[in-house]
């Protein structure tokens, strides 16, 4: 019980700061019942109630067991440096690590299927950055927090660079068209994740999280001076929440059938 308040509790925090803003500053006009609003809704329990503790069990599971030599005498070796040093070096790792591990998501087919799941979206606003596939979302949270894992920085900062890092997905998925000048080559911002998610470009521009530095770096950062007209992917495909989480993990016959027998699921 104390959870559900404290999700609605959040949920409620965030919809205060960025419904004002996606309708003061929205680069489209969004009514709040708009199209599969159902599926992003399901998207964001799901994350909340689910997939999320599902994805913190795996990964204290598999980072518990980082006690080898090497870690340990790494570990050693970063603790003695002062707080100032160790944050920045972080979050430059994984700005480093999200980088190429969006990229390769993008370049691999076995990625790809579960990392499209999010990039159906097409309508693109804070709740649809809850359209994750629980697999994907566990490959996303595991490349971003390896770094500060592996380098053994404080529990607790750790907790709250997770939490910095998934509001900052909140507001770059947001429907907000604030421009930020010279500050987008140093900021991560709305308008560079969307163009991520416009329809033809395919996702292959704009891959970095908190700042645009790695695309700057690797070649792929794009900002022209318009909006994106449409958002999603190419082709034919169950759009429901149930049929997002099943199709990128069985063969389509399979899927078929179980649609045709499980009609509510559709």
């Amino acid at each position: 019980m104390e959870t559900l308040v404290e999700v609605v509790k959040f949920y409620f925090y965030m919809a205060v700061i960025l419904i004002p803003l996606e309708y003061s500053f929205g680069n489209k006009k969004i009514s709040f019942l708009r199209k599969e609003w159902v599926t992003d809704s399901l998207f964001f329990f799901g994350q909340s109630f689910i997939w999320n503790l599902v994805t913190v069990t795996i990964l204290g599971y598999l980072f518990s067991h980082l006690d080898y030599g090497f870690v340990l005498t790494t570990r050693n070796f970063f603790g003695k440096l002062p707080i100032y040093f160790q944050i920045p070096i972080v979050i430059f790792l994984s700005d480093l690590f999200i980088y190429w591990g969006h990229r390769l998501q993008h370049k691999y087919d076995f990625l790809w299927r579960f990392h499209k799941v999010h990039h159906t979206a097409e309508t693109v606003d804070y709740i649809a950055a809850f359209r994750e596939h629980p697999l994907d979302n566990i490959y996303t949270r595991g490349i971003e927090t390896f770094p500060a894992v592996f380098l053994g920085l404080d529990l607790n900062i750790i907790i709250g660079f997770i939490t910095f890092r998934g509001l900052w997905a909140l507001f770059i998925h947001s429907n907000v068209e604030l421009r930020l000048g010279f500050l987008e080559y140093i900021f991560g911002s709305p308008h560079l994740h969307h163009w991520h998610h416009e329809l033809h470009k395919k996702g292959l521009c704009n891959y970095a999280n908190l700042s645009p530095l790695m695309d700057l770096l690797f070649g792929t950062f794009y900002s022209p001076k318009q909006i994106p007209e449409e958002y999603g992917i190419n082709g034919e495909f169950n759009r429901s929440y149930f049929s997002l989480l099943i199709e990128p993990i069985i063969p389509n016959k399979i899927e078929i059938y179980l649609l045709n027998k499980f009609p509510f699921f559709r």
